[in-house]
């Protein structure tokens, strides 16, 4: 018998062993076999979502997205981008009024999403509860009269209720400040889809944020990034983007920028 044979005999013998001391449960069988469906049900999965895409249906293509996120269940940055995506859609309507109540139920929506996707996140929960704060911000800009129709306090007394849960989980004094950090990433999920309008939404309110970091030299730092960014995506020509490409935050963005 050659080594590599009585290697996988010994895993084999191991695994038999384990399961005949500690039975695994249901839980554990039922992720087992989904490691071995995920890479056959994917491609699939992602071709409907580009089709749903292609054809502008936010809520075929927010169904997809749930689809793939159900097979990737700890893909906190999938999560956060799909869910921005479907919240920032503007559906057609004929009054103001109604434009901000389809804005919240859009946000509700996206917001309890992102709530149940936390227990599955692990330690990456925290990253959740930013976007979560940063979601109504971005919301209320896009649609003013949304803010009306926000629990007390608005979309600000929101954001400070997650990132307090946020601060838990992760009590380093910075959760706050991250908030800024993850818009790249976001303003990336638009760009890949084609929307420039929506990632430069991001952007913007990732510069407003960036007070929020206490490092002023830092903070002036990022905010001149997010600048440059910014101008070149509203094509302006002039715009050196050699301190963009050397700073790795940046990375997300740079498939976009040139």
């Amino acid at each position: 018998m050659t080594r590599h044979r009585l290697l996988a005999a010994a895993a084999a013998a191991c695994y038999l062993g384990a399961g005949l001391l500690c039975p695994p449960n249901g839980f554990v069988l039922r992720e087992f076999a989904a490691w071995f469906v995920r890479p056959a049900t994917l491609p699939f999965a992602w071709s409907a979502l580009a089709e749903a895409r292609q054809n502008g249906n936010a809520v075929e293509m927010f169904a997809r997205a749930r689809q793939i996120l159900h097979l990737l269940p700890t893909w906190t940055d999938g999560y956060s981008a799909f869910a921005c995506s479907f919240a920032l859609d503007e559906a057609l309507a004929t009054t103001q009024a109604l434009r901000a109540q389809r804005a919240h139920q859009r946000l509700m929506v996206a917001l309890a999403w992102l709530e149940d996707a936390r227990a599955s996140a692990g330690r990456r929960e925290s990253e959740l509860l930013q976007t979560m704060a940063f979601l109504p911000e971005l919301a209320v800009r896009q649609e003013p009269g949304l803010e009306a129709l926000l629990p007390p306090g608005g979309a600000a007394a929101m954001a400070d209720r997650y990132l307090a849960e946020a601060e838990v989980l992760d009590p380093h004094g910075a959760v706050r400040e991250q908030r800024t950090f993850r818009g790249p990433g976001l303003a990336a999920g638009f760009l890949a889809s084609g929307d420039r309008q929506r990632a430069l939404l991001v952007l913007d309110a990732a510069i407003a944020r960036s007070t929020d970091v206490r490092d002023q030299a830092l903070a002036a730092e990022w905010r001149q990034r997010l600048i440059e960014v910014c101008r070149h995506l509203r094509g302006e020509a002039s715009v050196d983007l050699g301190a963009v490409h050397s700073d790795p935050r940046m990375a997300p963005l740079l498939p976009y920028l040139r």
